[in-house]
């Protein structure tokens, strides 16, 4: 009897030690981790980029259980050396469950393979999930790695006006409005972009620098309401306007008199030059003929009885021509300026018109005849 009491207590003793391993808290499975990682950009809800919602019941529990044998072959790669495999099976339990010990070991993979911004958040998310009953020297080892890669990155903290709104980091999503803590990124210039919809975008520039924190204030408007275009009035008919009459006046000054007018003036001008000069000619000769009869007569050789006659008509037939290609000339000028006068006034009293046909005006200088010719096409 007493044997079979001794092995009654002992099995009691191991089914107690046993719920106690089960039911021990994940911060005794959770894996130190080294100080001195670096970063990447994650977004900063509850659960950081990549985490999926919990589900419930059976499939909560199918889903824990995978997450627990991930976390498993995690720790299992680690201890053999194998870094980027413990890393990818880590990350597998994150998805399937997120808890501080998953985050912790996650965070260390991450540091030794130097993606700082994603340890900073899952560092984060160990110290505020943290359980009170856990390991104290685990809990400083893990506040000692968070505040040495936190000077290493920069954070953002997302504040908008309206639930909902997608927002992007330099274009790519970090999650939606209301965002609870601080987003870690790189340090640099960070384009902040909202979009939800019904409003407008909102855009803010940042320039966040290693270990700063910036606020990015996202201000989401309605939409602009544009007035309705009414329809537009269909064209006025309008009467067309009659073309003139051949012939008719336009109310406008005639081309065909301006340019008569304009070359009548500019050929009396011309022709007065040339009369001009063929008056003086002809008034020369007149005089040398005149003193030939005075050096082979006499003064008054003309004047007397027995004057040559001859040489005394040629003498008064050179000045007759001389006067006549004076008097020409002088009314050529005169002629020049009448017709310039008439055709200024005549420009000036009336409104342009359209172009008619062409006016040639030509002078004529004839032996002994003088005068002009015009011609022109309407």
């Amino acid at each position: 009897m007493k044997a079979r009491a001794r092995r009654a207590r002992a099995a009691g003793w191991l089914v107690l030690v046993a719920g106690a391993v089960v039911a021990a808290p994940p911060a005794a499975r959770a894996q130190g981790a080294p100080a001195g990682a670096q970063p990447a950009t994650t977004t900063a809800q509850a659960a950081p980029a990549g985490a999926q919602p919990a589900t419930t019941g059976a499939d909560a529990a199918q889903a824990s259980r995978e997450a627990d044998a991930a976390f498993a072959r995690g720790k299992e790669l680690y201890r053999l050396g194998k870094l980027d495999a413990a890393y990818e099976a880590y990350r597998t339990a994150w998805t399937l469950k997120q808890s501080y010990d998953i985050a912790a070991n996650l965070a260390n993979t991450e540091l030794q393979r130097g993606m700082k911004v994603e340890a900073a958040e899952h560092l984060a998310f160990c110290l505020r999930s943290f359980p009170a009953t856990g390991n104290p020297a685990q809990h400083e080892q893990i506040r000692s790695q968070f505040r040495a890669v936190r000077k290493e990155v920069g954070s953002i903290v997302v504040q908008a006006n309206a639930d909902g709104a997608e927002v992007s980091f330099d274009g790519a999503a970090v999650g939606r409005t209301p965002f609870r803590h601080e987003v870690f990124v790189k340090p640099g210039t960070i384009a902040v972009e909202a979009r939800l919809a019904g409003h407008e975008p909102s855009r803010v520039t940042l320039e966040v620098p290693a270990g700063e924190t910036n606020t990015a204030n996202l201000v989401l408007l309605p939409p602009v309401e544009r007035p309705a275009q009414s329809e537009p009035l269909p064209p006025r008919a309008e009467a067309p306007v009659p073309a003139p009459r051949e012939g008719a006046d336009t109310g406008g000054p005639r081309p065909e008199v301006l340019i008569a007018g304009g070359a009548v003036a500019g050929a009396g001008v011309i022709a007065g030059v040339v009369f001009t000069v063929l008056a003086v000619t002809k008034g020369s000769d007149a005089e040398e003929l005149r003193d030939s009869v005075v050096r082979n007569h006499g003064g008054a050789a003309c004047s007397r009885a027995n004057a040559p006659s001859a040489a005394c008509a040629d003498v008064k037939d050179a000045f007759d021509v001389h006067r006549r290609w004076t008097n020409t000339a002088f009314w050529s000028f005169v002629g020049a300026g009448a017709a310039g006068a008439g055709t200024l006034i005549y420009g000036l009293s009336t409104k342009p018109s359209r172009p008619h046909g062409r006016v040639v005006v030509t002078p004529l200088v004839g032996a002994g005849n003088v005068g002009i010719s015009v011609a022109g096409a309407l």
